[in-house]
């Protein structure tokens, strides 16, 4: 009787502990140029920044769910990178990717109840991400 209730703890114990691990699938090629990150499809984005998320900010713990989740609530909460959105247009990639150490190359800008642009206020590091329809920011202060 002892031995099935800890094999059944163990069950128990091993799947709670693989379902709240980020496994990292395989991902295509990306490209880093000037410490901004390039990537020509969103499951590739994911799969290189989630960990780099969750390391910098190591409260959040994202998965792939918690990532897709938080990626559609607030998309849109900055102005896209004008620089980034080019760049694509001239070549095969989608997605950009720049943190607080790329940040003299194009601050993020977010837009005033009256339509102006200002710097948005970071204290901390960041996860500017840009399309070419959009873009979000996750980040703490």
């Amino acid at each position: 009787m002892f031995k099935k209730i800890n094999a059944l703890f163990i069950l128990i114990f091993s799947a709670f502990i693989l379902d709240s691990c980020w496994i990292y699938p395989d991902y295509k090629d990306y490209k880093i140029i000037d410490g901004i990150y390039y990537f020509e499809d969103y499951e590739t984005m994911k799969s290189v920044i989630i960990p780099m998320i969750n390391q910098s900010f190591s409260a959040w713990h994202w998965n792939d769910d918690e990532f897709d989740t938080k990626y559609d609530k607030y998309f849109g909460n900055i102005e896209p990178n004008s620089d980034d959105q080019v760049f694509f247009t001239e070549s095969s990639y989608n997605y950009s990717v720049r943190t607080k150490s790329t940040s003299s190359l194009g601050k993020p800008m977010e837009k005033g109840s009256d339509g102006t642009l200002s710097a948005k206020s970071i204290s901390g590091e960041y996860y500017w991400i840009t399309t070419s329809y959009g873009a979000v920011i996750f980040y703490q202060n």
